[in-house]
């Protein structure tokens, strides 16, 4: 195995990291949303968990991308337009998840608001990833 093979290994687990985190997300606050209290205690333990690993992995996908820019394709003026789509959809989920991460702090803390925005967030987490994979197929198909 080369190093490209190597990194795009590594990429394709990051994506797997961050698909898993944002779909255990959603499917959190749905089971949340019919638990009675106990069940809901330990049910809102999984999510702070999944967070970090969506995060790890965004944080994989970042550095393994860079890496196969360069590595393998020479730079970014080498790929297509469809590449740096790819790039902006990576750069709303990395503010999504920020602001994920910013919201659930405060959700912790008893805000009420901010609890309820995490929905909308994990869902602009979900699209911007579908996306980053269909404009990857595009740009590299």
């Amino acid at each position: 195995m080369d190093l490209n093979q190597l990194l795009l290994v590594l990429h394709f687990l990051g994506l797997g990291m961050g698909l898993a985190a944002s779909v255990v997300g959603l499917t959190l606050r749905g089971l949340l949303a019919g638990a009675d209290p106990a069940e809901a205690r330990g049910l809102v333990r999984i999510g702070p968990v999944m967070a970090q690993v969506g995060g790890s992995g965004l944080l994989l996908l970042w550095a393994t991308g860079f890496m196969l820019t360069f590595t393998k394709w020479g730079g970014f003026a080498a790929l297509p337009w469809q590449f740096h789509a790819k790039l902006g959809f990576v750069v709303l989920l990395t503010l999504a998840v920020g602001a994920s991460h910013a919201f659930q702090a405060k959700a912790r803390r008893g805000d009420a608001a901010a609890a309820a925005m995490l929905p909308r967030i994990g869902m602009v987490s979900l699209v911007s990833s579908i996306l980053v994979v269909v404009f990857a197929v595009l740009t590299f198909d």
